[in-house]
């Protein structure tokens, strides 16, 4: 039965259509690389291009979320920064291998790093002690104002033998967006001297790595840190605004 001239706009709108649901014949196309190939054996035995959509895969946090549909050479870079992939535990170091929610970070400090002072308001003081102590060091301590809980980190590097650097930086535990409500100052005072500090702080999300990798944080090395300290304690004063 042949298919009368009529028809013959109908075939046509039907191969649009197939073309822009990814539908396609695999007998007769053309090989070669690329998002579309051609196709033989239209109407009049032209030749017609069709489209082949790349594969698109979800984020694997999307039961957590996360709504991206990305192809699957993307899906890597995309899920280390995902906002829906699981925080891990904020304290540095890497021997806690805690993960979880948002609201279940606050609950994990208090329960399994219990040593974490916390100290209520938006000015405080970070006393770090024995500052001379050798190697790598951490001092870490909680700051709760405005609703929300800051994790205040002073971090000792010997970048090489006999060269340390003191990297100072304040955490949200929030996500980022809620990060950029925020600012903090970091202050050394001594004697008529004054070395401040002034950033958004970051999410745990970050991380403190990610801080001192970025030099987003108040650095300074062992010669300002005596320049300030008292018997081998380093006080700094934190104080955390909203914007």
């Amino acid at each position: 039965m042949l298919c009368p001239a009529s028809c013959l706009p109908l075939l046509r709108e039907l191969a649009q259509w197939r073309c822009l649901l990814g539908w396609h014949r695999h007998s007769g196309v053309t090989a070669g690389a690329g998002p579309t190939s051609e196709v033989s054996g239209g109407v009049g035995g032209t030749t017609r291009p069709i489209c082949r959509a790349d594969p698109q895969q979800g984020s694997k946090y999307a039961s957590a979320g996360c709504l991206l549909s990305l192809h699957h050479s993307e899906k890597p870079e995309h899920e280390e920064v995902c906002e829906f992939r699981p925080y891990t535990c904020p304290c540095p170091g890497a021997s806690c291998k805690w993960q979880g929610s948002l609201e279940a970070v606050m609950p994990h400090l208090m329960h399994a790093h219990k040593s974490i002072t916390t100290l209520q308001g938006e000015d405080i003081v970070f006393l770090a002690t024995d500052i001379n102590l050798p190697g790598a060091v951490d001092w870490v301590m909680m700051q709760s104002c405005f609703g929300h809980h800051f994790m205040l980190v002073l971090e000792k590097q010997e970048k090489y033998e006999g060269h340390q650097q003191f990297f100072a930086v304040v955490l949200l535990i929030g996500t980022r967006k809620q990060a950029e409500n925020f600012a903090y100052r970091l202050e050394l005072n001594g004697n008529r001297r004054r070395l401040t500090w002034e950033a958004t702080p970051r999410s745990i999300h970050d991380g403190v790595a990610a801080a001192i990798m970025n030099s987003d944080c108040l650095v300074f090395d062992t010669s300002i840190a005596h320049l300030f300290a008292d018997n081998g304690n380093l006080g700094i004063n934190v104080t955390i605004s909203m914007c």
